[in-house]
């Protein structure tokens, strides 16, 4: 297989980060954090009929048929059953109105635990939390040397179409190079659909905000929104924080 080719089938699983990110896909999340530190996520994740032929061709490929199933991207029985066996998570809603979206809406019992459980993630550097003098920090931190690790968050990168398709650690793909692996397998108007998408992360705490890096605040909340290309090439650290009280 040409390492054009290659590259063309690894851009799919990079894009799947936060369980649903892909080329023309959007996925806008909202985190909301009570006094005390307990809240709620809410997500919408939906993707284009370009992107979920493509994936599609790409699973039958793979002889995956697992993935897919029914014609839909998401599989939110799975996806239900996931986030619910997890300690001091509850599954408020996880459904599909139609075969290209999701909505999913989680409750979670204190922020901390959420940025604290998992060892891999808090290990990697990848979540971090910490509090200091009434003061509570949040950060994410990603590169190309904990992103495997993130499968442990989101489990579709399991997936063996996913599998070994994200950056990897000593990768020199450029800009200019996963673009044109976009177009090899999209068509003309797939790197200008890349160049468009964003994973947005919005954080609305309830009490003030204090400071914040990579995002901007609006509304007494804190707006991450992550360029998919960036995140797909990795060729440089993202880091994103906020702090409140």
């Amino acid at each position: 297989m040409s390492p054009l080719i290659r590259g063309a089938v690894r851009l799919c699983g990079g894009a799947a980060l936060a369980l649903f990110v892909a080329v023309s896909c959007s996925v806008n999340q909202t985190i909301y954090i009570n006094n005390d530190g307990s809240g709620t996520l809410a997500m919408h994740a939906e993707v284009t009929k370009l992107m979920h032929d493509y994936l599609a061709s790409l699973a039958e490929v793979a002889g995956t048929p697992g993935f897919m199933s029914g014609g839909k991207i998401f599989d939110a029985a799975s996806i239900k059953k996931d986030f619910g066996s997890r300690p001091g998570l509850t599954v408020r809603k996880a459904v599909t109105p139609t075969a290209d979206s999701l909505d999913l809406e989680l409750a979670f019992s204190s922020i901390r635990d959420v940025f604290t459980a998992d060892a891999t993630l808090t290990s990697a550097g990848a979540l971090l939390y910490s509090e200091s003098g009434g003061k509570k920090t949040l950060k994410m931190h990603l590169d190309r040397t904990n992103y495997t690790q993130l499968s442990a968050l989101f489990p579709m990168l399991n997936d063996p179409v996913f599998t070994g398709m994200g950056p990897q650690v000593k990768d020199t793909i450029t800009d200019d190079e996963y673009l044109e692996m976009i177009r090899f397998s999209l068509g003309d108007d797939g790197p200008g659909l890349l160049r468009k998408s964003f994973i947005t992360l919005t954080i609305d705490p309830e009490g003030e905000i204090l400071s914040q890096s990579g995002g901007s605040v609006s509304g007494g909340a804190v707006a991450f929104r992550i360029p998919l290309l960036r995140l797909l090439v990795l060729d440089k650290p993202l880091d994103y924080s906020m702090t409140y009280r």
